[in-house]
């Protein structure tokens, strides 16, 4: 399986690496509009969501 994902991988040159955002931390923005909360009360998204919001801890469906 390994080798059927690599057999269509490319080496990035140094001027399309430039070209790639995101993750998490100081590198790119977070995408907040992918943290929500859960009916319990439980931050749900991306790992990062946890470091930008709170949800109220209560039943709220």
């Amino acid at each position: 399986m390994l080798n059927e994902i690599l057999k269509n991988a490319k080496k990035l040159k140094s001027s399309e690496l430039k070209d790639i955002v995101g993750g998490v931390g100081k590198i790119g923005t977070p995408d907040l509009s992918l943290c929500k909360c859960s009916c319990t009360g439980a931050v749900t998204g991306p790992k990062y969501c946890s470091q930008y919001m709170n949800c109220p801890q209560i039943i709220t469906c």
